[in-house]
């Protein structure tokens, strides 16, 4: 025969109270047993597929300790698809993981954005990934995380420097003059012909410049125009071996919206920075890619 308790307490005249063999101890509603407060999670592991927006809701993590969210955006162009938190306060014992699981549409990206709602990771193309825990108060990633952000910009005509110039390239080409054949994330600005970062980060930047035969031309040197720093400079003029400012994979630290300039310096005779329209013909190429979010 079944019996019935109505409590509000358990007590023992013992310091134990014990569940004998064969007996199960069962509680209905996930996430009702509690220890000091915090409830206890089954150890499951929930998985969500989506395909557009959605707000993640306690009936999807209550009572597991971890939440993957497999989020498809190949349908459609230049959309974006957004993933909201829960509040903070109420997935601390749970990691939220969201997963860009197929090829993007074209412009396509996954915005993850807490409750308030503000952006905390952004998603461009599949196999991209963000795992987020919460500490009752602030969301936080862990580390497991990888956004693909990268790009490239390539000459297709020569462009002209006289000699001892320094000069910013792409803004002396004009955008007539030079394609941006991948720039993923957006940040290539074809108006004012430079690279802001869309994200604080720590991004590499390489690539080359092809000079006319017998001219000392140098490049790429980078000019951060919001903190008004230059790296890697070589000053016009100067006794310099062909190519030695050929940079390849140099590593910067940018803020979000950083604004970063392009230059060519040419050390004596005027000569030309070589373009070219075929993508297989020499032709000078700037690339980027973003190595990790701070």
């Amino acid at each position: 025969m079944a019996a019935t308790l109505t409590l509000d307490t358990i007590t023992s005249s013992g310091s134990t109270i014990t569940v004998p063999t064969g007996k199960t101890l069962a509680v209905v509603d996930a996430g009702s047993l509690t220890i000091g407060g915090v409830a206890i999670t089954v150890g499951a592991q929930g998985v969500l597929s989506k395909t557009g927006d959605y707000t993640i809701v306690a009936g999807d993590f209550t009572g597991k300790s971890s939440l993957i969210v497999f989020v498809n955006v190949s349908a459609g162009t230049s959309t974006e698809a957004t993933i909201t938190l829960p509040a903070e306060a109420d997935f601390s014992t749970c990691a939220i993981h969201v997963v860009s699981t197929a090829t993007h549409g074209l412009g396509n990206f996954i915005t993850i954005k807490n409750d308030t709602p503000v952006e905390v990771y952004s998603l461009y193309a599949k196999g991209d990934h963000c795992e987020l825990v919460s500490d009752g108060t602030t969301a936080f990633r862990t580390g497991n995380e990888y956004c693909t952000m990268r790009g490239e910009v390539a000459l297709t005509a020569s462009f002209y420097m006289a000699a001892s110039a320094r000069t910013d390239t792409f803004a002396g080409s004009t955008s007539s003059n030079y394609t941006v054949t991948t720039d993923i994330g957006s940040g290539w600005s074809t108006t004012n012909d430079d690279y802001t970062a869309p994200v604080a980060g720590i991004y590499r930047f390489g690539g080359h410049v092809s000079p006319s035969t017998s001219t000392y031309i140098s490049g790429w040197q980078i000019y951060n125009t919001t903190t008004t720093t230059q790296y890697n400079y070589i000053a016009p003029g100067i006794n310099m071996a062909y190519g030695s400012m050929n940079m390849n994979e140099f590593p910067i630290q940018l803020a979000k919206d950083d604004v970063l300039n392009f230059w060519c310096t040419n050390h004596s005779s005027a000569g030309y920075v070589t373009g070219a329209a075929g993508a297989s013909d020499q032709r000078a190429k700037l690339v980027w890619w973003l190595v990790r979010r701070i």
